[in-house]
């Protein structure tokens, strides 16, 4: 079962994920992605920010999830190409 530990910020989004430890720091599960048992798109290194399939991307931020979340408000998967 999916269970969002943070919300990944971006300037129009923000898109709930479980994160996973990896050797270089972590990677970003979305919930589509851990139903669909396909590889995060996201991953955050602990010295180089984060990356979307291995480019580094600027403009995200991770926050804590509010114990309160509710998955019926969260705002659509973010998706980068």
């Amino acid at each position: 079962m999916f269970s969002a530990t943070h919300l990944l910020v971006s300037r129009s989004q923000q898109t709930p994920v479980h994160l996973i430890p990896s050797p270089s720091g972590f990677f970003l599960v979305t919930e589509n992605e851990w139903q669909q048992e396909t590889p995060p798109a996201f991953s955050l290194h602990s010295k180089r920010g984060f990356f979307c399939h291995g480019i580094p991307v600027i403009g995200y931020s991770l926050e804590p999830v509010n114990t309160q979340y509710n998955k019926a408000e969260s705002i659509p998967t973010a998706i980068c190409s």
